[in-house]
């Protein structure tokens, strides 16, 4: 009963293996799965300038600004400006009460003009001697030592004369002085700011009575690194930002002093048609920090970034793949990377990102035109393997 139990059982695995074995040799050949390559597009490394731009705050400034200072102290009679006011050069700013001193000077000038008076009379005097010796001394009527006290004398008085009208002409310009002090004019044509002034007010010489501000190109004041410095030039261009405008201008004056707080250098930027700007207000200021020119450029979404390193794919036209090359890159704008090592001007380079990319990879390339070079296909290695299996 056994026996013929197994002899069954062996029959049935015989079958089955037989029908297997059939079914897999009657099996229609799959159809090999295929894939498309990536296609990408390409540039190559052009050549050019490119900057780095800094962003920092300045000041808006007049082109020139006056101190109105009075050159005597009194009284404040009138007052002749507001602020805001506009005034040519040689405009009065304010009249100041010059009486007193203007009495005294006079007294000065009365006095120095007597002495210089009374000092001529003598030299007069001294003169005529000294002509009436003289034909005298030439006859030998009288000595020579008589002759020369006289001499002297005369020489004497004539020195005093003119001692005597330089203290008439100090005193003289004294009082032209404080006649002309009295007014206090604009030194320039501006505009007037920072006035106080009050009449009957007191007002010493070291008073600032206004502020002019003049009306030429305005400037921006701002202040950059050592570093910074050191690429800086005269003509630099500058952009400033204020209120949702720009203004244009280039640095007109930099600073070799640093400050001692802060350690940042000045520097001045001339701005052009900038007389919108609100004297002492702050703004944005745009300036390039550093410059390459005739360096080799790339576009920036050609650069991958991994572990700290700069890469780039270039492209094997003869062997149809990509390969993923390190380079050391420098400057950058908001468009283009400087490329200081890694890649010559030849160099084809992947300007499209797919993931499908690595060292090594196969794939089709699109032209200007839209193009796909490269049509071939891939198989799956899936489908490679399933196909040799069978």
């Amino acid at each position: 009963m056994k026996k013929g139990f197994k002899i069954a059982a062996a029959v049935v695995v015989i079958a089955a293996a037989a029908g297997l074995i059939f079914t897999r040799i009657n099996k229609p050949k799959e159809e090999l799965q295929t894939k498309e390559l990536p296609a990408v597009t390409l540039t190559q490394p052009s050549s050019g300038s490119i900057a780095s731009e800094e962003s920092l705050i300045g000041s808006i400034q007049p082109s020139d600004t006056y101190y109105v200072m009075p050159k005597v102290a009194g009284e404040l009679l009138e007052v002749y400006v507001s602020n805001g006011d506009t005034v040519n050069a040689g405009d009065p700013i304010a009249r100041i009460d010059v009486k007193d001193q203007l009495d005294a000077a006079e007294i000065q000038l009365s006095a120095a003009t007597s002495q210089r008076d009374s000092a001529q009379v003598q030299a007069n005097t001294a003169t005529d001697a000294l002509n009436r010796m003289t034909p005298l001394y030439q006859a030998g009527d009288i000595s020579a030592q008589e002759y020369e006290s006289t001499q002297a004398q005369a020489t004497a008085a004539q020195n005093a004369v003119k001692a005597a009208q330089s203290s008439v002409d100090a005193a003289q310009l004294q009082v032209n002085n404080l006649k002309d002090y009295a007014t206090v004019t604009a030194p320039a044509a501006g505009t007037v700011q920072n006035t106080a002034m009050t009449v009957n007010a007191t007002v010493a010489q070291s008073t600032q009575l206004c502020m002019i501000t003049g009306t030429g190109a305005k400037t921006v004041d701002f202040n950059v690194t050592e570093e910074m410095l050191n690429n800086l030039e005269m003509g630099r261009e500058v952009v400033v930002e204020k209120q949702g405008s720009e203004y244009h201008g280039a640095v007109s004056d930099i600073g070799s002093v640093a400050n001692a707080q802060t350690g940042l250098f000045p520097i001045e930027a001339t701005l052009t048609d900038a007389q919108a700007l609100p004297d002492g207000t702050s703004c944005k200021v745009r300036v390039t920090a550093e410059q390459h020119d005739n360096t080799m450029l790339i576009p920036l979404d050609c650069v991958f970034y991994a572990a700290g390193e700069s890469y780039v794919y270039t492209y094997d036209e003869a062997a149809g793949e990509v390969h993923k090359v390190v380079i050391t890159t420098d400057l950058s704008d908001d468009k283009n990377i400087e490329v200081a090592d890694g890649l010559n001007g030849s160099d084809k380079i992947v300007s499209s990102w797919t993931d499908e990319l690595y060292d090594g990879a196969k794939v089709r390339i699109i032209d200007e035109n839209g193009n796909i070079i490269g049509g071939e296909t891939d198989a799956s290695r899936e489908a490679a393997e399933t196909t040799a299996a069978q």
